[in-house]
């Protein structure tokens, strides 16, 4: 029952609201006026459509230019005169160009790598000069340039690392001598049976912390072998010089 009472006085005070608006909007001046909902005054006037006619000849002049029948007739003959209008110029030799631009012509590749220039030799009183006998020691050591005067005067070189690595790359002419092969003691005799003790031999291995060219050199100096170099840095440093590089189980 209070529901409905409630319910009839909020429809009458809506009702009086929107009557009090209307009224108000009625004698309210044009700027403050509402328009209602509805009210639509030009909703039926049609503007006059305004033609152009000069905005119309160009569209006119286009449809014209671009009809199929005027671009397939006037196509072959803009194209050839276009064609006789421009003449292909010839490619400029690029020599030639590098000159008129005051530049020198490229240089031609041959593809071929210029070798590492090759020690210069030197004679047997020099090389013994450079490096006599040590009878007191079992060898000296030597460094890359020296390895490399050596073997260009024809000096004999020896490998002591494994055969297993020797085949895989070493110094051209290096004999395999593996400290650590059962047949080193064999190729130490041989060797004494062809060389002066006092000629020099040069020793490597893999340089770094290899010490098998060290402890090649101990045996030969204690059959008799008194001017042993060991060539430090070993086979690594030759290859990083460019030096000579033999494959295989051939000297």
């Amino acid at each position: 029952m209070n529901l409905r009472r409630h319910l009839l006085e909020a429809a009458t005070i809506v009702s009086v609201s929107v009557v009090i608006a209307l009224v108000s909007n009625l004698f309210a001046s044009r700027e403050r006026k509402l328009k209602l909902s509805g009210d639509y005054p030009n909703a039926t006037a049609v503007e006059k459509a305004t033609t152009n006619e000069d905005s119309s000849a160009p569209s006119q002049a286009a449809s014209e230019a671009s009809s199929p029948a005027s671009a397939q007739h006037g196509s072959g003959s803009l194209s050839s005169k276009v064609n006789e209008a421009v003449p292909t110029a010839p490619a400029t030799p690029r020599g030639l160009a590098a000159s008129a631009a005051g530049l020198p012509p490229p240089k031609k590749s041959s593809g071929v790598v210029a070798p590492t220039a090759p020690a210069p030799a030197a004679s047997s009183a020099e090389l013994l000069a450079r490096f006599p006998p040590h009878p007191d020691k079992p060898w000296i050591e030597i460094s890359g340039e020296d390895a490399a005067r050596l073997h260009a005067a024809g000096v004999p070189f020896l490998d002591a690392r494994r055969t297993s690595v020797y085949v895989e790359g070493h110094v051209a002419g290096a004999r395999p001598v593996s400290v650590w092969e059962s047949d080193v003691d064999g190729k130490v005799m041989a060797l004494i049976g062809e060389r002066d003790g006092k000629d020099p031999l040069v020793l490597y291995c893999s340089g770094g912390d290899c010490e098998d060219s060290q402890l090649l050199a101990q045996k030969l100096w204690g059959a008799g072998f008194n001017d042993l170099l060991v060539y430090r840095d070993g086979f690594p440093d030759w290859v990083k010089r460019g030096g000579a590089v033999r494959r295989g189980a051939a000297p």
